[in-house]
C-alpha cells in the first residue's frame, strides 16, 4: 500500500503541473467573497453589442411539411454568370478577383460573376485584413457557367457532429434580393427562412437561432428570389457537406458563446471547419456554442440544450461577453458556479476552460465591435482565478495572452474571436485534458 501512495501523487501532481488539476479543492460561492472582486467598471457601456451576426430573418415553423422538388419556373437571367468556388484560404479576410481588367472582391470562398464571355480568364487572390497577399492564384475546386441553383459553402461533413446551432451559408447569388433557407428533417420541412431584401451582395449566412436537438437525419437547403418576390434559382442541390445527422448520448459537449461556436477573419462563419476549436481535438467533441452568449444566457439554456444529449462531460468557456460588456467578474462566476451545481446534480463532470482575453487596440481600429470597459482585465482575472482553483480545468487564457494581457495581435483580426491558429491552441489543449483523462479511466 505505501508503495501506491508516490506513484499516486506523481500522477497528480502530473495533472496539475499541466493545468488539469487544482489541489486546492472546489471553489464555492463563499470563495468569491475571499477574493479580490472588481466591484464596478470603470466605465460602463449600457449598449454593448453581442459579436456582429446575420440576425435579419423571418421565421416559420413548418413542422411535418413534406419536401417540395425544385421548380423550373425561375427567372431566366439575361446576362452570362460565371460562378468560382474554392478552398478557404487560413486568415484570409477577403478574395480579390481579377478578371476582364476589373478587380472584385469576394467575402467568401466564391464568387459569382457578370461576364461578356464564361470562357474568361480569371485570377483569385488571398488577403489579409491589411491587404497583404497571403496566397496567388488560389487553385479553383469548381467553375460553374450559368448556374441555376445556389451553391452551399456549410461543411457539416468535415465536422464530427453538427452543431446544435447551424449556420446555414452560401455563395451570394448575382442579382439576388433576398433568400429563402428550409431546414428538412426525415424528408419532412420543418423550418422555413427568409432573410431580409438586401441590395449588396454580403448576404451569404443566416444563424439558426433555434436549437437542433432531435435525433435524426438533417439538410438544408436555400434559393435566391427578386426585389418582387419571384424565385431567382432553384433550390440548391442535397450533399453530403449541407447533411448532418443529430444523435443523443454524446460523451463529450462543449457549451459556449462564439469562441466555441466558431467562424473567425471577420468574415469566416461558424460553418467552416478550420474556425471551429473542435476540428483540432482529435477526440469528437459536440459543439453546443451560440454566439454572443453571456454566462447567464449559458446557464438559462442549460436544461433545454445540455440535458439531451447527456454528455459525461461538459466543456465550459465563457465569460468574454460579460467582461467586455456590462456584466461584472462575481457576477460571471456565480453564473459559472451555478452551471458547475446543474451538471453535478446531472452526473455530468464540468470542466472549465479560461475565457478568451481581448485586443482593444483591434477592436477600435476595425470599430464594428464596441470597445470594452478599460478595467475589462481585472474582470477577466477574477473568472480566471476562480477556474484554476477548480478540480478539473484547462488554461488556454495564457497561451493566447501577449505580454500586456490582451489577446495576442497574430491571433485574431478582430481582436475578439481567435482565427484559426487561436482555435487550433485551444483544441489541441482539449485535446490534451481528454487524452489524460482517457488514460486515467
Amino acid at each position: 500500500m505505501l508503495r501506491v501512495v508516490p506513484i499516486t501523487l506523481a500522477i497528480i501532481l502530473c495533472f496539475s503541473n499541466l493545468g488539469f488539476l487544482n489541489l486546492g479543492g472546489h471553489a464555492g460561492e463563499q470563495e468569491i467573497l475571499d477574493l479580490q472582486v472588481p466591484r464596478s467598471h470603470l466605465t460602463q457601456d449600457k449598449n454593448v453589442q453581442a459579436a456582429p451576426i446575420n440576425e435579419l430573418y423571418n421565421f416559420e415553423d413548418l413542422t411535418e411539411n413534406p419536401v417540395q422538388e425544385n421548380s423550373a419556373a425561375i427567372v431566366q437571367r439575361e446576362e452570362n454568370i460565371l460562378r468560382l468556388y474554392w478552398d478557404i484560404v487560413p486568415n484570409a479576410v477577403k478574395y480579390e478577383v481579377l478578371i476582364g481588367g476589373a478587380t472584385l472582391s469576394a467575402y467568401t470562398n466564391g464568387i459569382e460573376i457578370i461576364v461578356e464571355d464564361v470562357g474568361e480568364k480569371f485570377q483569385v487572390n488571398a488577403l489579409s485584413l491589411d491587404g497583404i497577399v497571403l496566397e496567388n492564384k488560389i487553385p479553383i475546386r469548381e467553375i460553374d457557367s450559368n448556374p441555376t441553383s445556389p451553391r452551399t459553402t456549410t461543411e457539416f461533413d468535415k465536422m464530427n457532429y453538427p452543431p446544435i446551432y447551424p449556420v446555414y451559408s452560401w455563395i451570394p447569388v448575382s442579382g439576388a434580393d433576398h433568400y429563402e433557407i428550409e431546414l428538412i428533417k426525415d424528408d419532412k420541412i420543418i423550418r422555413r427562412y427568409f432573410t431580409e431584401s438586401n441590395s449588396h451582395e454580403d448576404n451569404f449566412d443566416l444563424y439558426d437561432k433555434t436549437p437542433v436537438l432531435d435525433e435524426g437525419n438533417y439538410f438544408w437547403r436555400v434559393r435566391a428570389f427578386t426585389s418582387d418576390a419571384q424565385p431567382l434559382t432553384n433550390w440548391s442541390e442535397k450533399t453530403e457537406s449541407n447533411s448532418f445527422e443529430v444523435k443523443h448520448q454524446i460523451r463529450f459537449c462543449a457549451l459556449g458563446d462564439s469562441i466555441t461556436h466558431g467562424g473567425g477573419s471577420i468574415s469566416v462563419p461558424p460553418s467552416t471547419a478550420i474556425y471551429n476549436w473542435e476540428t483540432y481535438c482529435a477526440i469528437p467533441v459536440k459543439n453546443l456554442g451560440r454566439s454572443g452568449d453571456t454566462t447567464a444566457e449559458l446557464l438559462a439554456r442549460f436544461e433545454n440544450d445540455v440535458l439531451p444529449f447527456r454528455p459525461e462531460v461538459l466543456f465550459i468557456m465563457a465569460g468574454v461577453n460579460d467582461y467586455r460588456g456590462n456584466i461584472l467578474g462575481w457576477e460571471s462566476v456565480e453564473n459559472l458556479i451555478l452551471l458547475k451545481e446543474k451538471c453535478e446534480q446531472n452526473g455530468i463532470k464540468p470542466v472549465f476552460l479560461t475565457p478568451t482575453p481581448l485586443n482593444p487596440a483591434q477592436i477600435q481600429r476595425l470599430n464594428f465591435i464596441d470597445m470594452p470597459p478599460a478595467d475589462w482585465q481585472e474582470h477577466q482575472k477574477f473568472i480566471c482565478d476562480w477556474i484554476r482553483s477548480q478540480e478539473f480545468y484547462i488554461d488556454v487564457n495564457e497561451k493566447l495572452t501577449d505580454g500586456e494581457g490582451n489577446l495576442k495581435e497574430n491571433l485574431s483580426a478582430d481582436g475578439l474571436h481567435p482565427d484559426f491558429e487561436g482555435k487550433k491552441i485551444i483544441g489541441e489543449a482539449v485535446a490534451a485534458w481528454l487524452d489524460k483523462y482517457l488514460n486515467l479511466k
